[in-house]
């Protein structure tokens, strides 16, 4: 960590390096989530050597970002450390303290608990601390969460399923091309986040997966076809992804 520490304060020195020097704290916002993002990838591919790659960019970022805050003399990465370890022991008093929850949603609700309490100000909506800046099928799932800590919630999944019927029938009944097709698409978007939440699935997870599982399979598919699928028709096409569904993940 020293090693590091150092090369990044070299790299932002006078004799450094000219991009190193002219980055800060916006500039650098895209690489930290792609660098993120890469590392999710690794872990969902259990590729352990790229984890570790991808994992040091993301250590990386974080040096970078405190080093640019130490020159401004806002904080230092010794800040940033100090702080995280002192909320992981004041947020887990059951291994910490004297405090016995048992179990995960013993823990989470006093979590919850704990944070609120060192908010000096209470925010005004729930919906407050929910950033902008997500990605949306993420902040869906984060917003719906929030409103269902303040009891805005159905109590099973049932009705969550019947919300999805309703709004995909909302959606059928709307033009094509229309901004009421494109509003009700994205209710229906967000009753299948709010589904995921009441089954215990993380959202961006399951498309991330989705996403990945039609990537390889249409790779497939593009190989069957020689390189040149836009040379078959649209059923010999299926017959090659049908193939490419029994292949081994």
């Amino acid at each position: 960590m020293d090693k590091l520490l150092e090369i990044m304060q070299r790299l932002r020195s006078a004799d450094g390096c000219p991009w190193d020097r002219e980055q800060n704290f916006n500039s650098l916002l895209p690489y930290l989530l792609e660098e993120s993002y890469e590392y999710i990838d690794a872990v969902q591919s259990e590729n352990t050597k790229n984890m570790v790659e991808e994992l040091g960019d993301v250590l990386l970022q974080v040096v970078f970002h405190s080093q640019i805050a130490k020159e401004e003399g806002k904080f230092t990465i010794d800040d940033v450390i100090k702080g995280v370890c002192e909320k992981m022991i004041r947020r887990h008093p059951h291994v910490f303290g004297t405090e016995n929850l048992g179990t995960s949603k013993e823990v989470l609700k006093k979590w919850e608990e704990i944070k609120s309490e060192e908010k000096k100000e209470k925010p005004a909506s729930a919906m407050d601390k929910v950033p902008r800046s997500m990605v949306a099928l993420s902040r869906a799932q984060e917003l719906s969460r929030r409103a269902a800590k303040v009891g805005f919630d159905w109590d099973n999944p049932g009705p969550v399923l019947e919300k999805v019927k309703e709004e995909i029938g909302e959606f059928e009944a709307e033009e094509a091309g229309s901004l009421n097709a494109e509003e009700e698409f994205g209710d229906i978007l967000f009753a299948l986040v709010n589904l995921a939440r009441h089954k215990g699935i993380n959202a961006e997870t399951a498309l991330s997966r989705a996403n990945a599982k039609f990537e390889k399979r249409f790779r497939q598919v593009e190989i069957m076809a020689g390189g040149k699928p836009q040379n078959f028709t649209l059923e010999e096409l299926d017959k090659f992804w049908e193939k490419a569904k029994k292949m081994p993940d």
